[in-house]
Order: structure tokens, then C-alpha cells, then sequence
């Protein structure tokens, strides 16, 4: 009887191995089927990942030129900024200096007219004043041309009037 007994357990150990070694076999199977399953949805986000890299790549560049464009045009923007406040500076200065003659030359006429007895002499007097207000103006012009042409570099050409 032992020798019965020793051979169904032999034959349940065995039994009991191949249904273990069986159910390992599955699990192994079931765990590459999982593992092919994680390996294409890995490939698929990795090729996802390429064309978006790929089309992050082609937004840079313009991006980029995008970004020196802007930075050109505010430089040339402050350029002429700067242009403008020089203009105005000099507008002020020209203002003040023709305020400035305009007050000296109407006390000086103003002295003339009282130490003239005629109104002939008055009338040549401010025929005077006018012909030097007529040159001061055009020797100002000539000299702010010059100027004008001198900051931009550009020859100055005489009009035709």
C-alpha cells in the first residue's frame, strides 16, 4: 500500500506542477500581450511626440524672425522719436530767437518813430526794419537747410523759385 499511496501523490505532485507550470505559462502570456500593448502605445506616443516636436520646430523659426522685425522697427521707432524731440528742440530755440529780435526790433522802431518829425522818415525807417527782418528770415532758412542737410548727410539743392 505505501507504494499506492507514493504513487498518487507522485501523480498529484505532478498534476499539481503542471497545473502550476500552466498557470505561470498564462500569466507569462498574458503579461508579454500587456507588455506588446504598452510597447505600441509607447511608439504611438513617440511618433505623436515627433510630429508635434516637428511642428514646434517650425513655429520657432518664424517666431524668431518675428521677434527681430519687432525689435528693428522699435529701434527705428526710438530713432525717430529722438528725431522728433531734436526738431521740437530746435523749433523752441528758432521761436525764441524770433521773439527775441521781434521785441528789439519793435523798441527799435518804436525809438525811431519818436525821434523822426516826418512820416516819410517813419515809413523808410520800417522799409528798413523790413527788408532786415526779410534777410534775417532767409539767412535762417539757409542756415537750418545747411543744418538739416549736414545731420542727414544729403547735399542741399537750391530750389528753383
Amino acid at each position: 500500500m505505501t507504494g499506492i499511496v507514493l504513487t498518487w501523490s507522485a501523480a498529484i505532485a505532478a498534476g499539481a506542477f503542471v497545473v502550476l507550470v500552466v498557470g505561470i505559462l498564462l500569466s507569462l502570456r498574458s503579461a508579454l500581450i500587456r507588455l506588446g500593448q504598452v510597447q505600441t502605445a509607447a511608439e504611438s506616443m513617440r511618433q505623436d511626440l515627433n510630429k508635434l516636436s516637428l511642428e514646434l520646430g517650425g513655429l520657432v523659426q518664424p517666431a524668431e524672425e518675428t521677434i527681430r522685425v519687432m525689435h528693428r522697427q522699435l529701434q527705428a521707432a526710438s530713432k525717430l522719436f529722438e528725431a522728433a524731440g531734436q526738431v521740437g528742440g530746435a523749433i523752441a530755440n528758432t521761436t525764441s530767437a524770433a521773439q527775441r529780435i521781434t521785441s528789439v526790433l519793435s523798441e527799435s522802431a518804436e525809438k525811431h518813430a519818436k525821434r523822426y518829425d516826418t512820416k516819410r522818415q517813419v515809413g523808410e525807417a520800417l522799409e528798413w526794419a523790413e527788408l532786415g527782418m526779410t534777410a534775417w528770415q532767409l539767412w535762417q532758412t539757409s542756415r537750418k537747410a545747411a543744418a538739416s542737410a549736414e545731420d542727414t548727410h544729403e547735399p542741399v539743392f537750391e530750389s528753383e523759385s
